[in-house]
């Protein structure tokens, strides 16, 4: 038997066990913005557009090694607690979340509406911390870990006004049918990521819920790429164009004070 033969099939089964990682990557990230009531396996594989016998084969390997779960009581999938271990090491390495957590006590304390820190997550924004403010009327429905495709969000775009121009066609390309049930396009989001990269922040209404709206800036590291965005999301009372002047100074400064512990720390380290 010739080597040819001999590696053919080697090469394909390589090819299915890469396509199955992405695709058991692709059921985490589903999940991981799903709500906490979980998916059901239809729907997973209908947002996915796997078989079902493909998506049952990838939730039942995921819920042996526990980084996926049955919630208890129904035919639903949501994220594991293996996964939140699997999670405390790259917290270490990526502390974004703890250096900005003192930042936004103070955000909200000032301005006293509920603040965001969003991070860019391959295609995708995934809050990943919030502060609610003093104001008796605040967004809570927006949890921490939801997850949007990158330029759906007013932070995801503040983020994209920030990447490099290759960086941001990649994006648009690639999630450009996942904009749609959004109404959104790749030329609306495209932009407003314009409009982010012009102004140095990005003020719009949401797309996900007509009753919000969004003020953002991004948080740059040491080269100037985005590595998050610190966001204030209100009913839209609570940012009429008038105050926008007085809140973009206060965010941009919150801003810097986060990269410049990212600094820090990366020095110290």
């Amino acid at each position: 038997m010739s080597e040819e033969t001999v590696t053919k099939p080697r090469a394909r089964r390589d090819e299915s066990g890469t396509q199955c990682i992405h695709r058991s990557i692709g059921v985490m990230r589903l999940l991981a913005s799903s709500p906490r009531e979980g998916l059901k396996l239809v729907d997973i594989a209908s947002m996915l557009d796997l078989s079902h016998p493909t998506a049952h084969r990838i939730l039942k390997a995921l819920e042996e090694e526990g980084v996926v779960e049955r919630v208890q009581g129904s035919r639903r999938y949501t994220v594991g607690t293996e996964a939140a271990w699997l999670g405390l090491a790259a917290n270490e390495r990526f502390p974004i979340t703890s250096v900005a957590a003192p930042v936004l006590d103070g955000l909200s304390a000032s301005i006293k509406d509920t603040v965001f820190l969003a991070v860019p997550s391959i295609n995708d924004s995934v809050y990943a911390d919030r502060r609610t403010g003093s104001y008796p009327v605040q967004v809570t429905t927006l949890a921490v870990g939801a997850r949007r495709p990158l330029g759906i969000s007013v932070a995801g775009r503040a983020m994209m006004a920030f990447m490099g121009d290759r960086k941001i066609e990649a994006v648009l390309a690639q999630n450009s049918a996942r904009y749609e049930p959004y109404r959104m396009t790749a030329e609306t989001v495209s932009a407003s990521v314009r409009e982010a990269r012009n102004a140095g922040f990005l003020w719009a209404d949401s797309v996900t819920a007509k009753d919000r709206r969004a003020l953002s800036v991004p948080v740059l590291n040491m080269a100037g790429n985005p590595v998050a965005a610190l966001s204030v999301i209100a009913p839209i009372h609570r940012l009429p164009e008038g105050r926008i002047p007085s809140i973009v100074p206060i965010l941009k400064q919150a801003a810097a004070e986060i990269s410049q512990s990212l600094v820090k720390r990366s020095i110290a380290a």
